[in-house]
């Protein structure tokens, strides 16, 4: 029987608690031995709910003293580059929160560090296992409304809409950037998966804060042609409620989406409704959806031949959110987006 793989959790906050450590500990085939968070209080918190684990406020003795096979990143993104270098110099895989990295020059160096290594490094895009969007990429797939020609999502959240418990997302050093960072990665790999291939050029318009210097976005609208479509996300911190909606229209149909259900209006038939039990605005965690991520993980780490499609929609996230701030500072004119094959 094969042994559990040993992983150690870096950053205790929120996300590490309500939906990767409920996660973990359903899968059979992981077990946390180590917690990192150099927060007194974060430490408290972590020995109190896990008093078999060990704790520490340095990565250096965590390293040294634990037999590991991985790190569960879930730092502020302004800390994941440096510590998926340390994981790869150490031999570990790295299971890692969105964005992979804030800044793009940090990809080839991280992609050579795995390379060599022969590590995995496998990003948390678990919104993809929302069972809305597995239903609606069902339908796309069994051509329900035929060849998707355009996709226009709304993401609605209030101000003050999460933070982390030191509020970190305010800060923008700690985060790198605002909505498009947080809320856009997510719609940017589900939108690729959606459209089955990945955008000819991205126009973005951006609203800042004024209460952060330097500014961070807080509302984006972003124009995406793709070669069959085109794809619209309005993405805003500033809105009066939390809700997710949008249109799926293809040549023979549309699939309406309307937080926590889908419309089928296609073929002239009567509309089709398909509920689900969890609305996509109701929680920042989902450990529902963590579930599905950490299989594929796990698939990666025993089958290097499985590797591959993770870091291939991770690395283009990050590409096209470095080309959206890219237009938005030239005036929100289309940026060509390399060729990327699905």
């Amino acid at each position: 029987m094969r042994d559990c793989l040993r992983g150690a959790i870096i950053g205790f906050g929120n996300v590490a608690r309500r939906a990767h450590l409920p996660a973990w500990r359903e899968n059979g085939n992981f077990r946390m031995v180590a917690v990192l968070d150099p927060d007194p209080e974060q430490e408290r918190l972590a020995r109190d709910l896990l008093p078999e684990t060990a704790v520490y406020s340095e990565i250096g003795p965590l390293l040294a003293e634990q037999a590991l096979d991985f790190l569960d990143i879930c730092t502020p993104p302004c800390f994941h580059g440096d510590l998926i270098l340390k994981a790869c110099d150490a031999g570990l895989h790295v299971f890692c929160e969105k964005p992979l990295v804030t800044r793009l020059e940090s990809l080839p160096r991280i992609q050579r560090a795995a390379q060599e290594s022969g590590r995995v490094i496998f990003t948390v895009n678990n919104w993809k296992y929302a069972p809305l969007w597995i239903k609606a990429r069902e339908l796309i797939r069994s051509k329900k409304v035929g060849t998707v020609r355009s996709i226009a999502l709304t993401v609605l959240r209030p101000p003050h809409s999460g933070g982390g418990l030191s509020d970190w997302r305010k800060c923008p050093e700690v985060a790198g950037g605002g909505i498009l960072f947080d809320h856009g990665w997510h719609h940017l790999y589900l939108v690729v998966s959606m459209m089955g291939e990945w955008p000819l050029s991205v126009s973005a318009r951006m609203a800042y804060s004024r209460d952060t210097d330097p500014p961070l976005e807080e509302t984006v609208d972003l124009v995406m042609p793709f070669p069959s479509g085109e794809v619209t996300l309005h993405l805003t911190w500033r809105a009066s409620c939390r809700r997710n909606h949008g249109v799926i229209t293809g040549d023979e149909g549309t699939i309406f989406v309307n937080d926590d259900h889908l419309i089928l209006l296609a073929n002239g038939l009567p509309a089709t409704r398909y509920d689900f039990p969890e609305p996509l605005s109701g929680s920042s965690h989902h450990p529902e959806w963590m579930k599905p991520v950490m299989e594929h993980f796990l698939i990666e780490v025993l089958d290097a031949r499985a590797r591959g499609a993770n870091w291939a929609e991770a690395s283009g996230c990050a590409e096209l959110t470095h080309l959206a701030y890219q237009s938005c500072r030239e005036g929100s004119r289309f940026i060509p987006v390399p060729n990327r094959r699905m």
